[in-house]
């Protein structure tokens, strides 16, 4: 079986909602803490936790990756190249890129025959080979 987490549980669990109708919200995440329950996060879900909190929530980007970056240490949170997600969180935090671009920079700088067709030139100041089709 494996259990997964909707993008609202944790927009409201980073948004620190206290409404009656999310009591059970801190405890739940306290289990997660501590790894009494496990879930998987899907990439997706957490592309789209950061796009509504930028984007309705007007949550300000080193908040929202202080937020990601804590929950990532939760043990009971598992998702797949969670040291990659630090990486492109950190990135996205700390210099004037998208995030799908620090998710391709994450992914393609620690590896050697790496390659990325693009057009935008930005991807030049890293550890990335680019070329244009």
């Amino acid at each position: 079986m494996i259990a997964l987490l909707d993008t609202n549980v944790i927009v409201r669990f980073l948004v620190s909602d206290k409404s009656p109708k999310y009591k059970n919200l801190y405890s739940f995440f306290e289990s997660l803490e501590y790894k009494k329950i496990k879930i998987e996060l899907k990439l997706i879900v957490l592309f789209q936790v950061l796009f509504v909190l930028k984007s309705f929530y007007k949550v300000p980007k080193d908040q929202i990756a202080k937020g990601i970056t804590d929950l990532l240490k939760y043990k009971g949170i598992v998702i797949k190249n969670k040291t990659m997600i630090r990486r492109m969180m950190e990135m996205w935090c700390n210099k004037k890129l998208d995030i799908v671009d620090c998710y391709l920079i994450a992914i393609l700088e620690n590896d050697s025959q790496n390659l990325l067709y693009s057009y935008d030139r930005d991807f030049d100041k890293f550890n990335i080979n680019r070329k244009e089709p």
